[in-house]
């Protein structure tokens, strides 16, 4: 049966498949130009995916019947190639690239010599370099080392010709490469790469030499510069190799180098017999040729190409880690490159320097015994190269590589070799060029690499003081804000290593100076700088130059105009006092103390924001400090927390504000608010605290409201009715009324003209405070205060917003967040009480229909009323909106009917209202026909003369 099969497929399908894919149509016996009736790719494209399929039965068959039927299929698929159309080249290169996947890399050199005799002249020698290309793209993840070595002369063969023959000359040409798209591009570097990557040891010096020779017979720049990157491309190929092994890759660039390097040949001339008659001055000499004479070729004009070859594959191994120190292996490998490397560092070739360069960063910091012995050598050579090409105006073009990988170089020897040392020459030369690249933007960088370096060895001379003083000033002027970072580590790099003696007196006090620097980036470069020293710097220093430091930075933080130098300015002075002693920090705090207790609002400003930090360093530390601190704030708060001495003035907002500032982060850090030592004074605070809920100044407002909250976080509700039998604390003193003040106060910080969300999320904490202490009360007909009494204002601020401003739903977020905070605490007996109070406004939002309508504030309403449903129950609560709805229905049927009444007696007042409300209608659909017209511009009205 089995038989029976093979037959009928190889004697019957297998050919009427094949008479198919190579069946003849018209386009092939017409000529190019002539008119053609039917359009080839409509016929043909459908049949080149039919040599895939016949592909696939034949591997399921005898090795002998893939054989001998494969033949005629690839020759009918590269046939396709030559077509003119594109899309049937397209599609024959996918189907032969799915043809080769699918057969392996055995039958990779049968594919090649099949391409190769189908594409043979013409514009068909682009398509063939442009298909390999292709084919070892695709086929690279199944080719194993070596796989490639059979067809390699091939490949190169159709590799060069493309580099260097006729095609490459027709890329060139715009014409081909309009028709014809394979010609846009140059597929062979890339082919190259591939093949590196899956050649052979064996074959490796078979892949080199066409190039080589190719090398030795041109003279031409162009042809030159292709080998390179030939070669280049070759070189990363080698390194993702995974047959080549490190020791034999070592051995063939050591041996490739070496033979191509450079040996002086001094040729003899024939001495002839020299005639004891000299010349006659009547003879003419010959004429001289025309155009001069001609330069004689050498061998040798390229060799360079093949060293930088070896070094380039060299610093690869070394970059990707395939080389290290850690293994004495690899450095017996390593150490006999010294030795070229330092004789190729001497080459008149700038690409030869710069991979020597490139291959010494990593070599110098491993433990050669040749480095050892060389390494001067290779320093001097080095500094030639710095003279030659790193002089002003040089470092241009292909040089500046080379000036950029010297100056890296130079830094690692400086930095890493620390068996060589630098003579006081070697150093000038240094210290001269970091001091010109200074200010060069391009060289920048290297500069200051190499200058820290310099400073890590520690090295003396008078110039690195001038250019240490110059990097100073650029902390500051510089305009890039990493170039300024880099001058202040080099500062700091010099004030710890360095001895300065007395004149780090003058560094520290330039860094103070610059704190007045007109320029908001050079000041906080300043306070950065004074912060790395406050870190860095020993305690004693820090404790003898306290003064100097904390007074300038005291008056920049009132002085200064920028908010970021503010928060620096801050951050700096706490960092100070952390690394001082207890001595000089209060010596340091009686300043403070001194200047709050000033009669100058400035003076007592900068106390104020001064002990404020004393308070965040020390924290509850600062409790002993509060017998001077609290009188003092009681004072100036008892002279301006009087609602009649309330003035506009800006220094004075800045101290109040300062004040209750200093008060919260007391607060906050000292526990000092149900302190029994601190209740009297604190009793008097809270008070003139209480008077500034309605200061004019919102920054004020808030801080006051959040020093409520505080008092309020420190209590519990049902504490505060209780009779203390001690000192009564404040909010134990007079509670209902205190309370029904506060909660006025709270209420008319929701009216402010500038309420933001946090001085509302603010308010809203503490009137939940006060309605969770206002239940605990006892039931008074005499007293205000109530439930219903604080539901009312809250609603009436609530409506209020949605007449004075729709645009706005700040108080409406905020009084619904109330509602549904004391729901949860009240009950539902208390709740149901107050319901037909709070529903309506809750009610209005989830109905409203209006197109300004807030989606965020009706999802807060529907939430809110989910959470009273639930506490009140369905019942009581479907009852209670039923009632709203309907007085909601008569008052708009109340006001139907008055509007109509209203016509007929006051025909006039009626006619005004519908005509204004005929203006607000066309003016809002102007107002949106302008919108979806953009581009219409608005004339404005000429002027009348």
């Amino acid at each position: 049966m089995a038989t029976r099969i093979h037959l009928a497929i190889s004697k019957a399908f297998i050919p009427k498949l094949q008479r198919i894919l190579t069946e003849k149509i018209k386009s092939d016996e017409e000529h190019k130009m002539a008119g053609q009736s039917l359009y080839p790719e409509d016929t043909e494209i459908l049949r080149v995916p039919l040599a895939l399929a016949m592909v696939k039965l034949l591997q399921n068959l005898p090795q002998k019947t893939l054989e001998q039927s494969l033949p005629g299929i690839l020759l009918k698929v590269c046939n396709f190639l030559k077509s003119r159309a594109k899309d049937i080249r397209v599609t024959a290169r996918d189907t032969l690239v799915k043809i080769s996947l699918s057969l392996g890399p055995r039958y990779f050199p049968y594919i090649l010599s099949e391409l190769r005799g189908a594409l043979r002249r013409g514009y068909q020698l682009h398509v063939l370099g442009f298909t390999l290309h292709a084919l070892l793209r695709h086929m690279s993840s199944v080719i194993k080392p070596g796989e490639l070595d059979f067809c390699r002369a091939s490949l190169q063969q159709v590799f060069h010709e493309e580099l260097f023959g006729m095609v490459a000359e027709e890329k060139n040409v715009d014409a081909i490469k309009g028709k014809v798209f394979e010609a846009k591009t140059m597929k062979s570097y890339d082919s190259y790469q591939i093949l590196g990557k899956f050649i052979g040891m064996s074959s490796l010096t078979g892949l080199l030499q066409p190039l080589k020779q190719v090398l030795d017979s041109t003279q031409s720049l162009k042809s030159t510069k292709k080998i390179q990157e030939a070669l280049r491309k070759i070189s990363l190929g080698l390194i993702d190799n995974a047959g080549m092994e490190v020791e034999k890759t070592m051995i063939f660039v050591h041996s490739l180098i070496t033979s191509q390097e450079e040996k002086p040949s001094i040729e003899k001339k024939p001495e002839g017999k020299k005639s004891l008659r000299p010349p006659s001055c009547l003879l003419l000499p010959p004429k001289p040729a025309y155009g001069g004479g001609k330069p004689k070729a050498n061998k040798k004009t390229n060799i360079h190409v093949l060293v930088e070859f070896g070094l380039e594959i060299l610093y690869l191994l070394l970059k990707r880690s395939k080389l290290t120190h850690q293994n004495p292996d690899h450095l017996k490998l390593i150490d006999p490159f010294i030795g070229i490397i330092k004789n190729n560092l001497q080459s008149k070739h700038i690409r030869v320097n710069i991979l020597c360069l490139r291959c010494l960063g990593w070599l110098l910091k491993f433990p050669l015994p040749s480095m050892k012995k060389s390494v001067k050598k290779i320093a001097q050579g080095m500094f030639v190269l710095l003279q030659n090409y790193a002089s002003v105006g040089a470092a241009k073009g292909d040089n500046l590589e080379l000036v950029f990988l010297l100056f890296k170089t130079v830094t690692v020897l400086v930095r890493d070799v620390q068996y060589y040392d630098i003579d006081q020459n070697q150093l000038q030369i240094l210290l001269t060029f970091c001091e010109e690249d200074l200010y060069d933007h391009n060289r920048q960088s290297t500069a200051f690499s190499l200058f820290k370096a310099i400073l890590s060895r520690k090295l003396h001379t008078e110039q690195i003081e001038l250019i240490v003083k110059k990097i100073r000033e650029m902390s500051i002027t510089a305009d890039s804000a990493h170039i300024r970072r880099e001058c202040r580590q080099i500062v700091s790099q010099y004030l710890m290593d360095y001895p300065q003696g007395a004149a780090i007196t003058s560094h520290l006090e330039y860094f103070v100076t610059q704190l007045s620097y007109s320029i908001d980036t050079g000041r906080e470069s300043a306070l950065e700088m004074l912060a790395t020293i406050f870190t860095t710097f020993p305690q004693v220093m820090l404790v003898r130059y306290s003064g100097l430091f904390f007074i300038p930075m005291a008056a920049a933080l009132v002085n200064d105009t920028s908010p970021k130098c503010k928060k620096l300015t801050a951050l700096a002075i706490k960092s100070l006092l952390q690394k001082v002693d207890d001595t000089t920090r209060n010596d340091l705090f009686l300043i403070c103390a001194k200047w709050l207790s000033e009669e100058k609002v400035t003076l007592q400003t900068l106390g104020a924001q001064t002990c404020g930090l004393f308070v965040e360093v020390e924290t509850t530390k600062f409790t002993s400090r509060l017998s001077t601190v609290f009188p003092l704030i009681q004072k100036e708060l008892e002279k301006y927390g009087d609602e009649d001495s309330f003035e506009e003035s800006e220094e004075l907002d800045h101290l109040i504000f300062s004040l209750l500032n200093l008060l919260t982060k007391i607060c906050q850090e000292c526990n000092v608010i149900r302190d029994q030592q601190f209740t009297g004074q604190m009793n008097i605070i809270w008070g003139d605290v209480k008077a500034l809920l309605t200061y004019p100044h919102n920054w004020i407002r808030t801080t006051a409201a959040q020093l409520f909250g505080l008092l309020f976080a420190a209590w519990n509700p049902e504490d505060i009715l209780k009779k203390n039998t001690k000192k009564p604390e404040y909010l134990q003193i007079d509670t209902m009324k205190k309370l029904e003040y506060l909660s006025g106060d709270f209420v008319s910080q929701l009216q402010s003209h500038y309420l933001n969300p946090e001085l509302s999320d603010q308010v809203i904490k503490n009137m939940v405070f006060i309605t969770k202490v206002t239940k605990h009360l006892p039931e008074d007909n005499e007293q205000r205060l109530s439930i219903p009494w604080l539901v009312r204002k809250m609603v009436r601020e609530a409506n209020h917003e949605v007449v004075s401003n729709t645009t706005t739903t700040f108080k409406r977020n905020s009084v619904f967040k109330w509602i549904a905070a004391i729901s949860i605490d009240m009950g539902a007996d208390m709740l149901g009480s107050v319901l037909h109070i709070f529903l309506p406004s809750i009610q209005r939002e989830t109905v409203d229909s209006s197109p300004n309508t807030d989606p965020e504030l009706k999802k807060l309403a529907i939430e809110v009323m989910d959470i009273i449903k639930q506490i009140v129950g369905i019942d009581k609560f479907t009852t209670v909106y039923a009632e709203v709805m309907k007085k909601r229905s008569i008052i708009k049927e109340t006001r139907k009917r008055k509007q109509a009444v209203t016509a007929v007696t006051h025909p006039e007042v009626a006619a005004r209202r519908k005509l204004k409300k005929n203006l607000s209608k066309r003016e809002a659909k102007k107002r949106k026909i302008d919108e979806f017209r953009v581009s219409k511009k608005i004339k404005r009205k000429k002027l009348q003369k």
